[in-house]
Parts: structure tokens; sequence; C-alpha cells
């Protein structure tokens, strides 16, 4: 049975993100005629969408079936795509095949890892969450590493088949998360009504000062991620054909998968919450500066040296919640995330259109080397 669950459970995560439109969907829009300030303004749209979804989704995963959740999530997804490629241009079309794209990334934010998270505590292996967390996320990037290299050769062909040939997954990633097994939540203490898991989760965040303090370093190391949204502008930009696209996007996947499932063996080193985003800094400023086919390298080891950071924090947030409210929760450092995302999305689109592109990637850095001197001087907080 322990078997049949992880197997389920994998299978479903990692089609959940074999995508073949990640590898051009932004060269997609921009192709169509799109801007880069109107493609800022789709991903704040994105970001603005899942934050409202985020909260009420984890609270619905609190109270009902996670299982069910995972399973309708995918059909969300599959969604967007279709209308993308119905879309002939149109920037509302776009902006709504967002919308369905956030509900389905809602409906999985918080909810799958609080499942994988119960999971472990019915087998009595909670101690074991950054290992298997890590594992999570090492087959989220080797799902966007194949997708992405295939999407980059199908778009070199036709773009527009990378974009509707990303259905097919989803509809798999569906059929499997239906299998899940799911256990009892964690600390079930009784019927609990769908508004006291927000309740619940926002007074533990309040007397709880450290989970906070993780909440908020999630926050912080993930507005990084934001920077991907435009590496395939910034490929565009040094002159790499398309079907380069999907090959640097499997290697950009590789350097996060293999530091996603080496997380769980530094897990006892504080020193990495305050060093990584200090790398970052420097990587990202060679990235803005050096605008050539050699800045690639630092671009991919600013990702490696991002992964299991994000990993880490996770797991700590994970591991340090009390309550039953577990996917409302988690669901609510999503919803920062996001929040974060709607503010700086089109604060750096301003930025591109104003200083071009690499002025984007010199505005990510200097919020790094904020977050690096700001984790220094309250390390303590990770002992």
């Amino acid at each position: 049975m322990k078997d049949r669950f992880f197997r389920n459970y994998f299978l479903s995560r990692f089609l959940f993100d074999f995508v073949f439109a990640y590898a051009i969907y932004n060269l997609f829009f921009n192709i169509n005629g799109l801007s880069v300030l109107q493609i800022s303004l789709l991903l704040a749209w994105w970001a603005l969408n899942a934050m409202l979804f985020e909260v009420p989704s984890g609270a619905l995963a609190d109270k009902w079936s996670r299982r069910k959740m995972l399973t309708i999530a995918p059909l969300l997804k599959a969604i967007c795509f279709c209308l993308w490629f119905l879309a002939k241009g149109n920037f509302w079309v776009y902006g709504l095949g967002f919308s369905f794209w956030a509900l389905g990334s809602a409906f999985t934010s918080g909810t799958a890892e609080a499942m994988l998270y119960d999971h472990l505590a019915f087998l009595k292996q909670e101690k074991k969450y950054e290992k298997y967390l890590g594992k999570k996320k090492f087959y989220f990037y080797l799902a966007l590493g194949v997708s992405i290299i295939f999407g980059g050769f199908i778009a070199h062909y036709k773009i527009s088949w990378a974009i509707i040939f990303s259905v097919i997954p989803l509809l798999l990633s569906s059929f499997f998360a239906w299998f899940i097994k799911e256990e009892k939540k964690t600390l079930s203490t009784g019927e609990i009504k769908y508004f006291q898991h927000i309740k619940i989760a926002l007074k533990e965040l309040r007397t709880d000062r450290v989970l906070a303090f993780f909440m908020v370093y999630l926050v912080g190391i993930s507005l990084f991620s934001g920077v991907e949204e435009y590496d395939q502008l910034y490929y565009k930009l040094i002159g790499l054909p398309v079907f380069a696209f999907g090959i640097i996007g499997f290697c950009w996947s590789l350097f996060n998968a293999f530091g996603s499932r080496l997380a769980h063996k530094i897990k006892n080193k504080c020193f990495i919450f305050w060093l990584m985003p200090l790398l970052g800094f420097i990587l990202l400023s060679l990235v803005a500066l050096i605008v050539k086919v050699q800045a690639i390298i630092f671009l991919l080891l600013a990702y490696f040296l991002y992964s299991p950071v994000r990993v880490l924090i996770e797991s700590k947030i994970q591991q340090r919640i009390k309550t039953q409210s577990r996917a409302t929760i988690t669901s609510l450092s999503s919803f920062l995330i996001e929040l974060s995302g709607v503010t700086l999305a089109p604060i750096f689109g301003l930025i591109g259109k104003s200083f071009g592109l690499p002025a984007i990637y010199f505005g990510f850095a200097l919020l790094l080397l904020f977050l690096s001197f700001w984790t220094l001087f309250n390390k303590r907080k990770f002992i």
C-alpha cells in the first residue's frame, strides 16, 4: 500500500508539470504580438488569481478531499492551454487561460505537500519529510526538463503544437491522482468547519513568531523564481535559436532537480540560508552585466543554489505547523508569494521597458542581497 501511494502520488505530480508549453509560452506571447510589458501584466494577472484562490483552496483541502482536489487540478490547467491554442493573439483570452492555470495550481498548492506529510505521519516517518519533499521536487524538475527539451523541438517545428500537446500529460495526471490513497489528516481533533481552518491558520502564525519568520523567508527566496519568467526573452535577446530554448531549459531543470534531491544532506547547515541569497546576488548581477551566451552558466548556477534552500525552508514550515489546518497554512505562504508577484511583476515590466531586459535581473539580484543581510542578522532562528 505504501508503494502504491508513492507511485500514484509521484506520477501525478510528475505529469502535472510535464508541460511542453513551459519551453516557449512567453516567446509564444511575444511572437503573437505581445510586448514585454503586456507579458509582465499577464504574469501579474496570473499571480493575482493565484493569490485570491490560494487560501480558500487550502482551507477546502483541509475540509474536503485532497485526492479529489489533486484530480480536478490538472483538468483546470488543461483548459488554459486549450484557450491559448485558440486565442490567436488575443490578450484577454491569454488572461482567461492564466485564470484557469492559477486555479489549478491553487488546488495543488498546499494540498500536495499536506497530503505527503500526512501520509508520512501515518507511517510515523515525519522526520524523513525533507527527503520525500526533495524527491517530489526532483520529479517536478525532471518533468520540467524532459518536457521543456521536447517542447523546444516541437515549437521549432510549429510553436502552437507545444501549447495544445501539453493537455495530454495533464489528463494522465488527473487519472493517477484519482487512485492516490488518502490518509486521515494529522492531529485531527474532530469536525472543523471551512472558515475555522483560516482562523486557526492565522492564529498559529500570530502566536508562533518563528513560523512567521520562516514564511517571510520563503516569500523572499521565492521572489527569485520570478526571474525565470524572463529567461525565454533573455535567450531571444542573446540570439539563441528556438530549439535551444528546450536544451537550456533541460539543463535548468537538471540543476534544480539535483539541488532539490540533495537538500536533505545539508539540512543542518544553517549558513546556507544567508549564503545562498548572497551568491545569487553575485550570479544574477553577472547575468545582467554580461548579456552573452556565456552568462547562461551563471544563471544555471544561481538556480542550482536556490533549489535546496527552497526545499529546506518548506520543510521547516511543515515541521513547525502544530494544527490540523496544514494545507491552509501552506497555502497562506503561497498567497504571500503571489501577493509579492502581483506587486513586482508590473514594476519589473516597467524596469525592462525603461532600462532594458538585463535591468530586471539586476533588480532581482538586489532583492536577494537584502534577503541575505536580513537573514544573517536573524540567523539564530534557523538553529
